[in-house]
């Protein structure tokens, strides 16, 4: 359970008969709160398994609190407070919470433009709750928060809190890069885990591949939908964790792979990544995966596909192929 689910499990109290629903809930635990309240849980993260999996929040008529995690990145939090804000009607309690280091002290400029008065309500567990009327504001759309990034003669749309939104990140372009300067296997299937705003299926649909894209975030998978729509590209995007979508073999697999869950570093996702990728594979098929140089994944790679390389490095990323 995280800090911060146990500092709102703490306010049990004064959430007994309480209509709540939780904001980009960051925490599977916080959908089995015990704390006398009728609580309903949005996530943008496909494994919380919450009510709602999308990019923004539906609020129910009956709510009366609001609870939002403090999610990693700035543009993610004015999103959703301008989000909230639009979609009520009248005042409504909000409760903001995060690690006492993770920016919730910074998070409060933006707090303050959408509530009348903030005040802190409770400090634990190196995390802080503080508590507010949330104001009716201008309706919203996703759309209208959408960033362009050129890559190469295509254009890719990203929305806030997508991976290295409004900027293509320096990884990807070197995997472009590779894919580009490499010879690659006759055009077919290629799966793009974790395709963020779809840099990576774009480029590849337009040189003939049948693109499925998956992302475990679902405002990622509204971007890559949009970017191949924006490009007149087909390709099925998809929510799921890892591989799940996926069905049968296929020819190829492309990732840019996340070394972090939410604020912790980690290499567990790519490592699991990297273990399944053989089942999803036809004999012969590929893996392109870029990471920090850093990073241990070559000898995860040996151990699971016959043939590794270096196609290409920077002084901070390399990008391996590997062949099953």
């Amino acid at each position: 359970m995280e800090n911060s689910t146990q500092l709102i499990l703490r306010q049990s109290e004064a959430l007994a008969g309480r209509q709540v629903l939780v904001v980009e809930a960051n925490d599977s635990a916080l959908m089995s709160l015990d704390v006398g309240a009728d609580i309903h849980v949005h996530a943008d993260d496909f494994t919380i398994g919450a009510q709602q999996w999308a990019p923004a929040p539906s609020i129910p008529d009956n709510i009366d609190l609001l609870i939002l995690p403090l999610p990693k990145s700035g543009d993610r939090l004015r999103f959703l407070l301008n989000w909230l804000a639009g979609e009520i009607q009248a005042p409504v309690e909000i409760w903001l919470v995060g690690p006492a280091k993770g920016g919730i002290k910074g998070a409060l400029k933006h707090f303050a433009i959408h509530v009348d008065i903030s005040e802190l309500v409770d400090s634990a567990r190196h995390c802080k709750l503080y508590r507010g009327m949330l104001q009716p504001g201008e309706k919203q759309t996703l759309k209208s928060w959408g960033e362009v990034i050129a890559v190469d003669e295509l254009t890719a749309v990203s929305y806030p809190g997508v991976f290295s939104h409004g900027r293509l990140d320096e990884g990807s372009r070197l995997l472009l890069d590779a894919l580009q300067q490499n010879t690659l296997p006759k055009p077919g299937k290629v799966v793009d885990v974790g395709c963020g705003a779809g840099v990576l299926s774009i480029t590849l649909a337009r040189q003939g591949w049948q693109v499925q894209a998956m992302d475990v975030s679902a405002t990622a998978v509204a971007s890559c939908k949009i970017s191949l729509e924006r490009n007149g590209l087909q390709g099925q995007v998809s929510g799921g964790d890892l591989f799940s979508p996926v069905s049968g073999r296929v020819d190829m697999i492309v990732t840019n792979p996340p070394f972090h869950d939410r604020r912790l570093r980690t290499t567990d996702i790519t490592r699991r990544l990297i273990q399944e990728a053989p089942r999803h594979l036809k004999e012969g098929g590929e893996m392109w995966l870029v990471a920090n140089r850093e990073l241990p994944y070559v000898q995860w790679l040996d151990q699971a596909f016959r043939h590794v390389q270096v196609a290409a490095e920077t002084n901070r990323f390399r990008v391996y192929r590997a062949v099953l």
